[in-house]
């Protein structure tokens, strides 16, 4: 019965339940301390152990909870390393061969990753090979930037050109600044194809460092200059760009004509002839003394000037093969059509009346020679002597007036198709003509008349006290165009004068200009003579009442103007003993015709050892009387625009005067002319 039973409860149990009691039932005897709570008794009283059921069972669960474990921390561990993809491969955007690998590498960890049948081996394994293209990514750089240093330095620069490049066109919003943004998104456009290929193209070759760095300078240098350039094309609608004289700018010159400047001249430009020429370019100089010329340009306030104190200049001659070639930067919207102005003027008295004797020509950058016409009339446009050119022509359109010897004209050229950038001007002379004398150069984008009056004011050292409604101009004697009649008349600095009656000295250099008239020699009066001097030269040599100094005055409108000024002067005239020195006035008159002019009369209170003041408007100031005309009048006529004013004295000499300043009078003169 007993075994029957037995037999009856193992079929119940099943074969794994008999293996598990079998089991339990050889580790009983072993196991002689039972938790009762564990054992369940069997027909007959007996107990039977079935905690080896439960084993079993837990097992079971813990094999599956284990592989699982596994699996998702596999995954999860993948998935960690995949979600740093962006940061891997951006360390790459500049070796696109290497990136594409990598991204490959990315690519085919995710594919394996989001496979629902992947196990925890297949996740194992694509995380190792993606670690493995990581590292590979990471040496294959490093070896490149060690191999390539040269390259990698000049293709970040370029780089960073390029970011600054598309950041300064978005600021270039104005009209006047077309051709600057043109220019720059032209530059980005021809590196950008190294930015996109990269250090190690996808296809293709490395590139070279050097072909890197010839990208990139021009674009760098556009970057650099951005600031300068927006100011050139400022001033050229604005006002102008002025381009000074060189001597360097002269080319074939034959030795008739190649002579340094005479050294006994300030002046260079003289309202008369000047006799044996044998220089082709002069420049003013100052002079430190009567007869010593400053040789470099001196310090203000211990900042030494690179720049001379005055760039007035002119080409005295270009005969022959002999060519000036101007140079200037050019920024402007407008490239189609610019105007350059210039100062011109004769020095041969017998050819004044002849237009077909003079002559002038020009090339821009490298085209046909364009002549500039002269003639007795000019066209109404221009208030000073015009020129310009039409494209395919080679005569000018506009006429330019006859050059002459006691006047300074302006002449202006019409310049079409410039160059963005550099452009150069060559001037010639054609064949049989003589050319007249030039001066510096000035180019505006505007054919404005507010342009081309601030072109004639700096020519002539004009100043405005206010740009919206002006009512005084200063005229600089020092930087100034303006012409002498004698090579006596000079412009000295001084630097140890004393303020009025002060006994204290004026701080900064006074630019004073002597011997304006009368008959007296600066060169001579101290043993030198005009032949101790590098190619001296002893004309021109006119006195008293021809000893003239010509200026030009731009008036901002038509009126009665005050003039006022600074000079020195002589407070004696010296006699054989005390007793024969007396005071001493001098006089300086103020001629723009011969029924328009002003004179005064001035005393100093020391011997050339002070600065002092005139003005006519101040009755302090003792003035002299106009032509015919008894009636003390205190101003001079001016039109509105160029009045050109002869400096003069017919017998007797005259101060040493500074700057002019011509102020509208508001006060009503009698009898004014």
């Amino acid at each position: 019965m007993k075994r029957k039973n037995i037999l009856k409860f193992v079929s119940l149990l099943g074969i794994g339940s008999f293996v598990m009691l079998a089991a339990a039932s050889c580790s009983q005897a072993a196991n002689t301390t039972q938790n009762p709570s564990s054992r369940t008794e069997l027909g007959g009283g007996r107990m039977m152990d079935m905690s080896g059921g439960n084993a079993n069972t837990n097992s079971n669960q813990g094999m599956m909870n284990s592989a699982e474990t596994e699996l998702n921390l596999a995954r999860a561990q993948l998935t960690s390393l995949i979600d740093s993809e962006n940061q891997n491969i951006v360390m790459y955007e500049d070796y696109a061969k290497i990136q594409a690998t990598l991204k490959k590498a990315f690519t085919d960890a995710r594919d394996i990753l989001v496979k629902t049948d992947s196990n925890a081996q297949s996740l194992k394994d694509a995380k190792s090979t993606l670690e493995s293209a990581i590292s590979s990514a990471e040496k294959e750089k490093a070896d490149f930037d060690k191999e390539n240093s040269e390259l990698v330095t000049a293709y970040n620069s370029l780089k960073e050109s390029f970011k600054n490049g598309e950041s300064i066109v978005d600021t270039l919003t104005e009209a006047n600044y077309s051709a600057i943004k043109n220019n720059l998104n032209d530059l980005l456009k021809k590196v950008e194809p190294f930015i996109r290929a990269t250090l190690i193209p996808v296809t293709g070759d490395t590139p070279k460092a050097e072909e890197v760095t010839v990208a990139n300078t021009p674009l760098a240098t556009a970057i650099r200059l951005n600031a300068p350039w927006k100011v050139n094309a400022d001033r050229l609608v604005n006002s102008f760009v002025k381009t000074a004289l060189v001597k360097d700018g002269l080319t074939g010159l034959t030795d008739s004509y190649n002579m340094a400047q005479p050294g006994n001249y300030s002046f260079v430009g003289y309202s008369v002839p000047v006799d044996s020429v044998n220089w082709s370019f002069a420049r003013r100089q100052v002079f430190e003394s009567l007869v010593a010329p400053l040789v470099t340009p001196p310090a203000e306030n211990g900042v030494p000037q690179p720049a001379p104190l005055t760039d007035v200049s002119w080409v005295y001659s270009l005969s022959g093969a002999a060519r000036y070639k101007l140079t200037f930067r050019y920024f402007g919207a407008n490239q189609d059509k610019a105007y350059l102005y210039f100062p011109y003027k004769s020095n041969m008295m017998d050819m004044e009346n002849n237009s077909t004797m003079f002559g002038l020509q020009y090339s821009l950058n490298g085209g046909a020679a364009q002549e500039i016409n002269f003639a007795q009339t000019q066209d109404s446009h221009t208030g000073g002597g015009s020129s310009g050119t039409d494209e395919g022509m080679n005569k000018s359109s506009e006429i330019n007036l006859l050059p002459t010897v006691d006047d300074i004209k302006i002449a202006r050229i019409a310049l079409s198709n410039l160059k963005f950038n550099l452009n150069e001007v060559e001037f010639s002379v054609p064949e049989g003509k003589v050319a007249p004398m030039i001066g510096n150069m000035y180019i505006t984008s505007s054919d404005s008349d507010a342009n081309k009056s601030k072109i004639y004011s700096d020519i002539f050292g004009n100043t405005l006290n206010n740009e919206n409604s002006p009512t005084s101009v200063t005229v600089d004697l020092l930087k100034g165009y303006s012409l002498a009649t004698s090579y006596n008349t000079y412009i000295q600095r001084f630097t140890t004068l004393k303020e009025g009656d002060s006994d204290a000295n004026i701080s900064k250099p006074v630019y004073l200009v002597g011997f304006i008239g009368g008959a007296q020699p600066r060169i001579g009066s101290q043993n030198i003579q005009v032949s101790s001097f590098k190619n001296g030269n002893e004309h021109p040599n006119e006195i008293n009442g021809k000893r003239t100094l010509t200026i030009y005055v731009n008036a901002p409108s038509a009126g009665e103007y005050n003039i006022s000024g600074s000079y020195i002067s002589a407070n004696r005239t010296m006699g054989t003993n005390d007793a024969h020195r007396m005071d001493t006035v001098r006089s300086l008159t103020f001629k723009t015709k011969e029924e328009n002019s002003l004179t005064i009369n001035v005393m100093s209170k020391t011997h050339f050892m002070s600065l002092e003041s005139f003005d006519t408007s101040n009755n302090s100031t003792s003035v002299g009387t106009t032509h015919e005309n008894s009636v003390t009048k205190r101003t001079i006529k001016l039109e509105q625009g160029l009045n050109k004013i002869v400096l003069s004295r017919d017998t007797g000499d005259t101060p040493f005067i500074g700057n002019l300043t011509f102020t509208l009078s508001s006060t009503p003169q009698a009898n004014a002319n």
